[in-house]
């Protein structure tokens, strides 16, 4: 029974799955301690919403350290808080006002429905941060080079808009040719650096920080991204460039997600190509999370919100 529950859950949480899910390691790995999934979330700065499903974890053939406790838990999704409702005596008429109000002020909504990738870059492999943000973008489009069907190609595409009151910004992407994408029809885009502006790339730019603890042979400082990164691919719907009636341009690429890909598999294969200092967390209500519980991958495998309980006494 529990080897038929575990083989449900395991296509639950992405499709493709070659073995058990696999359980958050920590740094300890002692009762009580948040799992390695917490901890980056906790790092990274976004973790509002999010808690451990304290279980017991037991170790044994059938299981693969996964008793049916511990998928029950996770399917009931007990580590995720739930979200604020409208306070009692709030007017049907203001009832909209409120539900945009609660939208910017639940620090859950990110957690629920996002989709980024945090990373920790050793110190000793950029010279600064704006070298750190090149490297990374570097780093990250030879992982989608490699994580994509070997139908696909991609080219680099770069743009800078100018606001109206002077300020420019600079932006890549990489378009994306292939059999549900032909003619260059498909973007991905992420927090890829200008290679000719960097500088202006404000959406690549990355700060230095301390390196959390559960980063294994990491330097004592490190390089994240100051923003939410992430890869999204994409199908375009409408490109054109506008122009202020006084000043400024924009260039506009409008997106929709691509249908009948299989953005499980290429999200598996993007994490195991990428290093084992970056990681890519899953709302449970993001768009292509089909498993709608919330976890995190590392070099291609599974890190769950989920830790060993106390003993009881």
């Amino acid at each position: 029974m529990n080897k038929a529950i575990l083989l449900m859950a395991c296509g639950l949480v992405m499709a493709g799955c070659a073995g058990a899910p696999a359980v958050s390691p920590t740094k300890t790995d002692k009762a009580g301690s948040d799992s390695l999934a917490l901890q980056v979330m906790k790092a990274n700065g976004y973790s509002a919403g999010l808690k451990d499903a304290e279980v017991e974890l037991e170790a044994t053939p059938s299981s693969g350290g996964l008793t049916a406790d511990t998928l029950n838990a996770l399917l009931l999704r007990e580590h995720l808080l739930g979200r604020a409702t409208p306070l009692p005596g709030v007017p049907n008429s203001a009832m909209s006002a409120f539900f945009v109000l609660e939208l910017f002020n639940d620090q859950t909504y990110l957690p629920r429905h996002g989709m980024w990738m945090p990373v920790w870059m050793p110190q000793s492999l950029a010279r600064d941060a704006l070298d750190a943000q090149q490297k990374l973008t570097a780093i990250i489009e030879q992982a989608v080079a490699e994580s994509l069907p070997a139908d696909y190609r991609t080219k680099p595409y770069e743009w800078s808009n100018k606001a109206i009151f002077g300020a420019e910004s600079s932006y890549r992407m990489l378009r994306v040719d292939g059999p549900l994408c032909e003619g260059w029809s498909c973007v991905i885009r992420g927090s890829l650096s200008s290679s000719e502006r960097p500088t202006k790339s404000f959406d690549a730019k990355m700060v230095r920080v301390d390196t959390p603890p559960f980063i294994r042979d990491g330097d004592g400082s490190s390089y994240r991204l100051r923003g939410l990164g992430g890869v999204v691919l994409h199908k375009v719907v409408e490109e054109y460039d506008e122009k202020g009636a006084v000043s400024g341009h924009w260039h506009r690429v409008k997106t929709e997600p691509l249908s009948g890909f299989d953005h499980a598999a290429f999200y598996r294969r993007l994490s195991t190509a990428l290093p084992d200092w970056a990681f890519i967390y899953f709302g449970p209500e993001y768009t292509h999370n089909k498993a709608r519980i919330p976890f995190v991958l590392n070099r291609g495998k599974e890190l769950l919100f989920i830790k060993r309980a106390e003993p009881s006494e």
